[in-house]
């Protein structure tokens, strides 16, 4: 009976020395990452200032040079950002001429800026960040290739051949299962034109972004005409 005992004692002290180190490791571990948080916040508020800066010169530059410069440092600064963990769902709110739309499901979010090299020359840039979730960065660059798409009405693109705009609105819809976003943007074309654009993005199997598609129907239109894959007013 007192060997019983004995046992029983060493088991509760056993037993109480393993809660108290699962409890020490489970607060470390939540210290730790609030401590990372914490480091990643602080790198993004850095971060953030410095590309403040840069935005503001990519508007003001006094020369295209200035301009186009102050983009190039702006584009890789804000890819390191991005690189910080979780940063999906940092806002970037002091970069006032910067887009920054998410999409209302919070699947993704877009970046788009323009740069003006003059009045006859506008230049669209952007991302497409995805939601990820271990918080790590997945991006898509958008390359503006609207100088080299002939039938702007008619071609179905992906993220390589992006007709550019600077989004300011997203509608999610679903159709069959598959989600859609209609796209609301604006392209300032020239000093004599502006450019209003609505336009359907969806991502394929491969999870990769598409831009456009037979989605704007005139058949119930006085003047019938061709399917197109996105609309605008000039």
């Amino acid at each position: 009976m007192q060997l019983c005992n004995m046992n029983h004692a060493s088991y509760r002290f056993r037993l109480s020395c393993c809660i108290l180190i699962t409890l020490f490791h489970l607060f470390g571990s939540g210290v730790y990452a609030q401590q990372s948080a914490k480091s990643d916040l602080v790198s993004l508020r850095l971060r953030e200032d410095s590309l403040k800066v840069l935005s503001d010169q990519i508007i003001s530059g006094r020369e295209a040079s200035d301009r186009f410069r102050a983009d190039s440092s702006f584009t890789r600064m804000l890819v390191r950002a991005l690189k910080t963990s979780n940063s999906f769902s940092y806002p970037f709110d002091s970069l006032q001429s910067i887009s920054r739309v998410y999409s209302p499901d919070s699947l993704f979010r877009i970046f788009t800026w323009q740069v003006i090299r003059d009045q006859s020359l506008h230049r669209r840039h952007g991302a497409i960040q995805m939601k990820t979730t271990d918080g790590s960065l997945k991006l898509f660059p958008l390359i503006d290739r609207s100088h080299m798409i002939n039938d702007l009405a008619d071609t179905v693109s992906n993220n390589d051949w992006w007709i550019g705009s600077i989004y300011y609105k997203i509608i999610p819809k679903e159709f069959q299962g598959n989600k859609y976003y209609t796209l609301l943007g604006y392209d300032e074309h020239s000093m004599r034109s502006t450019k209003k654009r609505i336009e359907v993005l969806h991502f394929d199997r491969e999870g990769k972004p598409v831009f456009g598609g037979p989605f704007f129907s005139f058949n119930e239109d006085t003047v019938r005409r061709s399917t197109q894959s996105r609309f605008w007013i000039e």
